[in-house]
């Protein structure tokens, strides 16, 4: 695996990250996790599920990939590949593999910014769909106002009155 990859994802799964070798296993309950490869975690990104991988195809993906040995019954998962649209002349395509999420071609849907590494020297990342760490955007606070300029000094005052007339009689 290459170095830069593995610490960009660390980047992106932030300073919680905990880097793991084990097989983490999914709780029973729960709302489900989707795990992906670490250049595929894009969090709080929309994607779009494009197509289920049929079982010759998954089992393809497994094998190379050396994710036989990661699961306890790698049968009982399905890989799907996602597109996201970030905004590019094209999608940026990946793999999402689940046990428990259902999912169909077409579906929409996001990654929590909650994933930790599920096995680090994989480069496998494990997140809750649609979860979001960080609570939505917050508003602009808006502009300041101008401080208004300063007023003037005033004019000085004038001189004094103005003399008489020396005539008189």
């Amino acid at each position: 695996m290459k170095k830069g990859a593995l610490a960009t994802t660390a980047v992106a799964l932030g300073a919680g990250a905990t880097a793991s070798t084990g097989a983490a296993q999914e709780d029973d309950g729960g709302d489900g996790e989707v795990v992906v490869f670490g250049d595929d975690y894009l969090p709080d990104v929309e994607f779009e599920v494009a197509s289920q991988l049929d079982q010759g195809t998954k089992d393809d993906v497994f094998e190379t990939a050396g994710l036989t040995d990661e699961f306890d019954t790698p049968d009982d998962w399905d890989i799907y590949l996602i597109s996201y649209d970030t905004g590019g002349s094209a999608p940026t395509l990946g793999y999402l593999m689940t046990e428990d999420v259902d999912l169909s071609a077409g579906d929409t849907e996001t990654m929590g910014a909650d994933g930790s590494f599920r096995n680090a020297e994989l480069n496998l990342v494990e997140a809750t769909p649609g979860a979001s760490a960080n609570g939505g955007n917050g508003g602009n606070g808006g502009n300041g106002g101008n401080g208004g300029n300063g007023g003037n000094g005033g004019n000085g005052g004038n001189g004094g009155g103005n003399g008489g007339n020396g005539s008189g009689n």
